[in-house]
């Protein structure tokens, strides 16, 4: 079976290509040219993938990458990209989705994985909050998302396009930048400040669990097709359990210490007025604020009910995994 991978060389669809091949899929990936990468795949060079240069923005570069394709899985996307407009997070996640989907049915492609986000529901208005809970979409990243979803919606019900839509929680691993950053802040300064003491809940998936799903969802398409799963790790825990457990897999002695979210906001404010005048991403957002503020819990037994996926790797493990490698890579 052929499957193209797009956003390929990013955190998860790095994880993701390597999986596929274990399968005995024959995998092609499409790489934007130029891109600066942190951590390059070695299936990138050793020619175990078909490696198509292109950006998913072009029609040509598309239509190139799904010939002769069975299943695309649709990662690329513009994520947290400081002081981009909202013009271009569309042009990346809608525009961009949308041209997928229509050389997909021109191609005849039998399957589509479309990789959306939690984020897009938003603020959470029940918790757990389940797969018909209402999207409220705050920053141009999760509307573009919302947006990408709905094209992928209407093909399916209009095309009868073969589509599941997939709305992972925050993923983490080796090689993710975001976990990475928080890491280094516990590493070397060993102190964190907890907004509001840092008792908000969230519900990390480990990157292979998410990948595992994903192959699950394609390996089981007559099921899955025109569906939309959530998928969420096996342990709710707090950010201070969260930054605990980290600092203790790290050697290291964390001081935290409460900070008033009106008082984060303030500071939050700020750096961002700093990052725009260095044009530097600032350490602490609004947005990050609101996350370490807000329970992040979620319903996911639909995906258990329809093929028996369960998350199999625990807070520990996952996060004892991702910490090994990057001491192992001399990077904390």
């Amino acid at each position: 079976m052929k499957v193209l991978v797009t956003g390929a060389t990013g955190f998860i669809g790095r994880f993701l290509v390597s999986r596929l091949k274990e399968t005995g899929c024959y995998v092609t990936a499409l790489v934007r040219p130029g891109v600066h990468r942190s951590f390059v795949p070695s299936w990138l060079n050793d020619g175990s993938v078909d490696i198509i240069s292109g950006d998913v923005t072009s029609v040509a570069d598309v239509e190139n990458a799904v010939k002769d394709v069975d299943v695309v899985f649709h990662l690329a996307a513009l994520l947290g990209k400081w002081q981009a407009p909202e013009s271009e997070y569309y042009r990346v996640n809608v525009y961009g989705t949308q041209i997928m989907i229509d050389q997909c049915l021109k191609s005849h492609v039998d399957y589509f994985v479309f990789l959306s986000t939690t984020a897009v529901m938003g603020r959470l208005k029940e918790i757990p909050a389940d797969v018909n809970h209402p999207c409220s979409p705050v920053s141009y990243y999760e509307k573009s998302k919302y947006q990408a979803e709905l094209r992928v919606r209407e093909a399916s019900d209009r095309d009868g396009f073969r589509a599941t839509i997939i709305r992972p929680t925050h993923a983490y691993g080796s090689g993710d930048k975001d976990f990475f950053r928080l890491f280094k802040v516990i590493r070397w300064l060993k102190a964190f400040p907890l907004i509001d003491g840092g008792h908000n809940f969230f519900q990390p998936i480990y990157v292979r669990d998410l990948v595992r799903a994903l192959v699950m969802c394609m390996e089981e398409r007559d099921v899955t097709a025109g569906k939309l799963y959530i998928i969420a790790g096996a342990d709710r825990v707090t950010s201070k359990e969260f930054i605990d457990l980290s600092a203790r897999i790290m050697g290291t002695q964390v001081v935290t210490f409460d900070i008033p979210a009106r008082l984060a906001s303030v500071v939050a404010k700020a750096n961002e007025n700093i990052g725009t005048i260095l044009g530097r991403e600032p350490l602490l957002t609004r947005s990050l604020v609101s996350f370490f503020t807000r329970n992040y819990l979620y319903d996911a037994r639909r995906i258990y009910e329809d093929i028996g996926f369960t998350p199999r790797i625990d807070i520990e493990t996952g996060l004892l995994e991702t910490i090994g490698w990057y001491k192992g890579n001399d990077l904390l």
